[in-house]
C-alpha cells in the first residue's frame, strides 16, 4: 500500500513521507514501553492531581460565584503535579505525543468530574444560607 501511496506522490512529496516515516521509527518511547512502575507513577500523579483540584476548590468555593473561575485557579495551583509527570515520563524517554495526551487526558477528566460537584456543594450551599 506504501508503494502505491509513494507512487501518487511528487517527489518531494515522497521524500517528505519517507522522511516522517523514518522520524516515526526513531521516535522515542511509546506507552507501549512503560513498565508496571511507571504506569503505577503515572497513575499516582493523576491521583494526586485530583486531590489537589478538589483541595484547592475547596478553599476558593466560598467567596465566589462561578464554579468554572474556581476550577481553572484549582487548575493552575495545581499545574506543577503534572508538569513534574511530564519531566518524569520525558526523563525515561517517553514520547511527547504520548505524553501531552496523556496529561491532557488527565486534566479533562478530572476537570469533567470536579464542576458538577463544585455546582453542587455551591448549591448546598446557597439552600443552606436561605
Amino acid at each position: 500500500m506504501l508503494k502505491t501511496v509513494m507512487n501518487r506522490l511528487t517527489p518531494a512529496a515522497a521524500a517528505l513521507v519517507l522522511s516522517l516515516a523514518a522520524h516515526a521509527n526513531d521516535e522515542a518511547a511509546d506507552s507501549h514501553e512503560l513498565s508496571d512502575a511507571d504506569r503505577a507513577a503515572m497513575m499516582e500523579s493523576a491521583s494526586r492531581y485530583n486531590t489537589c483540584l478538589h483541595e484547592q476548590s475547596a478553599l476558593r468555593l466560598n467567596g465566589s460565584v462561578d464554579v468554572r473561575v474556581v476550577a481553572d485557579k484549582a487548575m493552575e495551583e495545581c499545574e506543577s503535579i503534572l508538569q513534574h509527570l511530564d519531566r518524569a515520563l520525558k526523563d525515561k524517554g517517553i514520547a511527547a505525543d504520548f505524553r501531552t495526551g496523556y496529561i491532557r487526558h488527565t486534566k479533562n477528566t478530572s476537570v469533567r468530574r470536579l464542576l458538577p460537584e463544585l455546582m453542587s456543594l455551591q448549591s448546598g450551599a446557597a439552600d443552606a444560607a436561605q
